[in-house]
């Protein structure tokens, strides 16, 4: 189950930085009509007609994309750690519901307002994982994820494209946390 999470309230957390990661299941995403990408950018959406992205609102300083070598020279392996700063119900809920999913995520660079895009057909996605809930490393409680994709040549592109939302979600999330 993808819903938009916010940014968790102040009582549930330390005050800090946020980003927004894009999230789509793999079962949205167009793999008979990927788009290839072009100077290394996909400039088309990637999703079928109607789907959606939902968001995820992690700490700024945690989005630290690292496309490792594969066991083949010519193959690498993307893996982004984000984490969800805070524990509510709600963020608790979600990476229940999510766990073991399989997603293709949008991320943004603050400095420049450049987005990205890994997890595609050829990576079999990227795998939602959770490395801790509870204490993290800087002194906050939050959940430290994992999104894993197997080997591509490709791991992830710069992503200029726009990013469909539901009209239920544009303009404000679902529910408080």
């Amino acid at each position: 189950m993808i819903f938009d999470l916010p940014k968790n309230p102040k009582e549930s957390k330390s005050g800090a930085l946020k980003y927004r990661l894009f999230l789509a299941p793999m079962t949205s995403v167009d793999i008979d009509n990927f788009p290839k990408a072009v100077n290394a950018t996909i400039s088309k959406n990637v999703l079928l007609p109607g789907h959606a992205y939902h968001y995820l609102d992690i700490r700024a300083t945690s989005v630290k994309p690292n496309a490792q070598a594969g066991e083949s020279p010519a193959n690498g392996k993307l893996v982004l750690t984000p984490v969800i700063e805070g524990i509510s119900k709600k963020s608790l809920q979600w990476i229940y519901d999510m766990a073991g999913e399989e997603v293709i995520v949008i991320w943004e660079r603050c400095a420049d307002g450049q987005t990205f895009i890994g997890g595609s057909p050829c990576s079999n996605g990227l795998k939602v994982k959770y490395t801790s809930i509870g204490d993290q490393e800087g002194g906050f409680a939050g959940i430290a994820l994992s999104f894993e994709g197997d080997e591509c040549p490709e791991p992830f592109w710069f992503y200029d494209a726009p990013i469909p939302r539901d009209d239920v979600y544009n303009n404000e999330p679902v529910g408080e946390l």
